[in-house]
C-alpha cells in the first residue's frame, strides 16, 4: 500500500470515529464521548480498538459490546491486563498463531483490530442486555463500514450476538450459532472476507457452553485457515509491532 492509499484509509477511519462520537441513535446507551464528560474517550471507533487497532489487520475480532458505564469509568476507558477474559483471549490468539501482548505491554497499533458490535455503553453491569435495535443501528452505521474499510482476511465473532450482527449488517441470514462454531468452513461476506464464529472466552461461557480445550481447537482452525492463505501468497502479520 502506498502512502497516499494509507492516508486515505486513515482519513476514512477518522471520519467513522467522528461519526461514532456524534451518534445518539440508541436510547438508553451512553456514547463514550459524553460519558464522564468525554474524559476517557479517544480517537478510536471504540474503546477496544485502543488495544488492537491495526487498520491493515488480517484478523479482526468483534465482541458484543464493551461493557457498562461504571466499568468504562473505573478502567479509564482502557482494556486491562488483569482481566482474566483478556488473558484467555491472548492465549487463544496464540493458538491461532498470533503473538498479541496484554494491554499493559502493548505499544503502537498492534497486529490485529478489535472492536465491538455495539460501541456505546449500557447501564446495569457487564451482563445487562442490549436491545436488538442497537445492534442494527451500530451494524449499519459503523460495523459494516469498518469491515469494508479494513478488509481483513478473517473476522472472528466472539459470541452469538456479535456473529448475528456481522452477518445481518452485510445482508446475510445467520444460521444456528453452534453449528457455525463447529463448521470447518467460514461464512463468506461480500468482498471475500471470511467470518468465523467462536464462543466468548469469559469464565461463564467457559464453564457452561464451551470449554477452554474446545475453544483452543476453534481458534486453531482459524489459524490453519489463515496459514493456507499465506501459503497462497497472501501476507499475514502475526506479531504486535510498533506500528
Amino acid at each position: 500500500m502506498n502512502v497516499t492509499d494509507s492516508q486515505v484509509k486513515r482519513a476514512r477511519y477518522n471520519a467513522l470515529v467522528e461519526a461514532r462520537k456524534a451518534c445518539r441513535a440508541c436510547a438508553g446507551l451512553t456514547n463514550p464521548s459524553v460519558c464522564h464528560g468525554g474524559t476517557f474517550d479517544r480517537d478510536e471507533v471504540g474503546a477496544w480498538s485502543r488495544w488492537q487497532g491495526n487498520l491493515d489487520a488480517n484478523l479482526m475480532v468483534i465482541g458484543q459490546d464493551w461493557g457498562d458505564v461504571a466499568w468504562f469509568v473505573r478502567e479509564a476507558g482502557c482494556s486491562t491486563s488483569t482481566s482474566q477474559t483478556n488473558r484467555t483471549l491472548v492465549k487463544l490468539l496464540g493458538d491461532a498463531g498470533f503473538e498479541v501482548k496484554l494491554p499493559c505491554e502493548s505499544s503502537g497499533r498492534g497486529a490485529l483490530f478489535f472492536t465491538n458490535a455495539v460501541l456505546c455503553l449500557k447501564e446495569g453491569g457487564a451482563q445487562a442486555r442490549v436491545r436488538d435495535e442497537c445492534f442494527r443501528n451500530c451494524g449499519t452505521r459503523f460495523l459494516r463500514p469498518l469491515i469494508d474499510l479494513i478488509r481483513p482476511r478473517v473476522v472472528a465473532c466472539l459470541g452469538e450476538r456479535a456473529y448475528r450482527a456481522v452477518l445481518t449488517s452485510c445482508g446475510l441470514r445467520p444460521g444456528k450459532f453452534r453449528e457455525a462454531v463447529e463448521s470447518e468452513s467460514p461464512v463468506d461476506l461480500p468482498g471475500g472476507v471470511s467470518v468465523f464464529a467462536v464462543y466468548h472466552c469469559g469464565a461463564r461461557i467457559l464453564n457452561t457452553h464451551r470449554r477452554f480445550s474446545a475453544q483452543r481447537d476453534d481458534w486453531r482452525r482459524i489459524g490453519k485457515f489463515l496459514a493456507r492463505q499465506e501459503d497462497s501468497g497472501l501476507p499475514c502479520n502475526r506479531r504486535d509491532n510498533d506500528l
